[in-house]
C-alpha cells in the first residue's frame, strides 16, 4: 500500500537524506516537507498522512508540543521521531507526548527503514542503543500470547534467530527473558551488545533477564516430570518482574528459551510435552510473545515423530528455519 509520509526538520540536507533512503526502498504516494514545528501540525492536520517523521529541536514549535497537538488534529498518524538526542528521559518525553517510535539520527542509516516498517505494521520501535531503557505508558493493546516454535540447522543458526527475536522485542518496548544454556546466554549477550544494544544497561532498567536453562528445570521438575503448581508460581514470578518498568508502566513481556527443548534433548520426550502445554497456558494467560528454539539434529529419532507433532500443535507457529512458517 502506498505510504504517504511528512518530513519535520529544519536541516535541508536531512530531509533529502531521508527522502532518498525511503524512495529506493518504500513505494511512497507521497513525501512532503515542512522546517517548522507548527506547520506540522497545519499540514497534518489538512493532509492526515500515514507517518510523520519528526525532530524535536524545531523552530516555533518543538516536535514533542507539535506531537500532542498532531495527536489531537489528525489521530491515525504514526509519530516517528528522529532527533539526536540519545537521553533516554528525552526520548521517554517524546513517546508520552504520541510518538509510536523514536531512532536516535546518528543511527538512522541502519534502523530508519527497520523502524518505518515496524510502525506501518502497527508496531512500536525504539533505538537499539535506548530499548529496554525506554518505557512506554501502557501496551497499545491487550493481545493473546503468541507461542512459536522454531527448529534451527546449527548453534549458529539458533544464536542468530533467537538475537533477532530479542532484538524486536527490545526495541518495541518490550521485556525480554531468555531461558537458555550458559554458552548460549554468552552467545546472545555478545550478538546483541554487536547490534548496538546496551545490555549493562538493560540489564539494569529489568528489561532484559537471562536464566539459566538447567536451573529453571530443576526449580519444577519433580520426578522428571513438571510440578504444574510450582511451574507456574516459577513463570508468573519471572513474569511478573519484567513486565513492571522501573517507572511504573507496564510493559510487555517476550519470552525465548530451550526448557522443554534441552528435555527433549536429554530423552525425556513426555516431560518435553508437559512443559510445552503448561508453557502454552500461561503463555495465554499473559499475553507472552513465545519462541521456543529446537536444533534439527535432536528431531531424527522416528520413534518420538509422534510425540514431537503433538508439540508443534501446541504451538501457533511452526517454523524450520531454512523454509517458510506453519500454521497449527
Amino acid at each position: 500500500m502506498p505510504l504517504r509520509v511528512l518530513a519535520v526538520d529544519d536541516f535541508e540536507p536531512w530531509r533529502r537524506f531521508v527522502s532518498a533512503a525511503l524512495q529506493r526502498q518504500l513505494h511512497l504516494q507521497t513525501f512532503l516537507e515542512v522546517s517548522d514545528g507548527l506547520e506540522a501540525v497545519y499540514k497534518a492536520e489538512s493532509l492526515r498522512p500515514d507517518l510523520i517523521l519528526l525532530d524535536i529541536g524545531l523552530p516555533t514549535l518543538n516536535g514533542i508540543k507539535a506531537a500532542s497537538r498532531i495527536r489531537d488534529v489528525s489521530p491515525d498518524s504514526r509519530i516517528l521521531f528522529l532527533s539526536e538526542e540519545s537521553s533516554p528521559e528525552v526520548a521517554e518525553a517524546a513517546l508520552e507526548a504520541g510518538g509510536a517510535g523514536y531512532v536516535v539520527k546518528s543511527d538512522a542509516g541502519r534502523e530508519l527503514l527497520t523502524a518505518v516498517k515496524a510502525l506501518r505494521e502497527g508496531k512500536r520501535y525504539i533505538s537499539a542503543r535506548l530499548a529496554g531503557q525506554v518505557f512506554f505508558g501502557t501496551p497499545d493493546d491487550h493481545p493473546s500470547g503468541s507461542h512459536e516454535l522454531r527448529i534451527f540447522s546449527s548453534d549458529a543458526s539458533f544464536l542468530d534467530g533467537f538475537t533477532s527475536f530479542i532484538a524486536s522485542g527490545l526495541s518495541g518496548g518490550n521485556a525480554v527473558v531468555v531461558v537458555a544454556t550458559e554458552a548460549h546466554r554468552q552467545g546472545l549477550f555478545q550478538k546483541l551488545q554487536t547490534r548496538g544494544f546496551d545490555l549493562d544497561a538493560i540489564v539494569k532498567c529489568g528489561s532484559y533477564i537471562s536464566i539459566d536453562a538447567p536451573g529453571a528445570l530443576s526449580s519444577f521438575m519433580v520426578d522428571d516430570q513438571p510440578d504444574p503448581i510450582q511451574f507456574v508460581n516459577m513463570v508468573s514470578n519471572v513474569v511478573k518482574t519484567a513486565g513492571k518498568a522501573p517507572n511504573g508502566a507496564t510493559r510487555r513481556v517476550s519470552v525465548c528459551g530451550e526448557g522443554a527443548p534441552l528435555l527433549w534433548k536429554q530423552g525425556k520426550l513426555d516431560a518435553a510435552l508437559r512443559v510445552e502445554g503448561l508453557w502454552d497456558e500461561v503463555s495465554q494467560e499473559h499475553g507472552l510473545s513465545t519462541l521456543c528454539g529446537y536444533l534439527s539434529e535432536d528431531l531424527h529419532d522416528e520413534k518420538a515423530h509422534q510425540i514431537f507433532q503433538t508439540i508443534c500443535s501446541l504451538h501457533t507457529v511452526v517454523t524450520h528455519r531454512d523454509h517458510s512458517p506453519q500454521f497449527v
